[in-house]
């Protein structure tokens, strides 16, 4: 068995090279293991389905406010859009 100082000197004997091989090695394992683990058929991109908006203005022309589970990103974007569908009407 090994002491201390031995272990230590050791360690010091370890190269940059040898650390990147090993780093290069566990990321090549990690990425086969995820390709080796996909099913039959499966592709790399998911299907999304676009965002359907949750509130959208009345077609009078009036922005109602910001309703209590609506985000304020969501509501700028409602906002705007019908200015800009009042703009492009004029």
């Amino acid at each position: 068995m090994k002491s201390f100082k031995q272990f230590q000197e050791g360690l010091g004997k370890i190269k940059l090279l040898d650390i990147a091989k090993a780093g290069v090695g566990a990321y090549a394992l990690k990425k086969g293991a995820e390709f080796l683990g996909r099913k039959k058929g499966e592709s790399d991109i998911k299907n999304t389905q676009p965002k359907k908006p949750k509130y959208q203005n009345p077609g009078d022309g009036s922005i109602p406010g910001r309703y209590n589970d609506e985000s304020l990103k969501d509501y700028k974007k409602r906002r705007y859009d019908e200015y800009q569908k009042q703009i492009n009407k004029m």
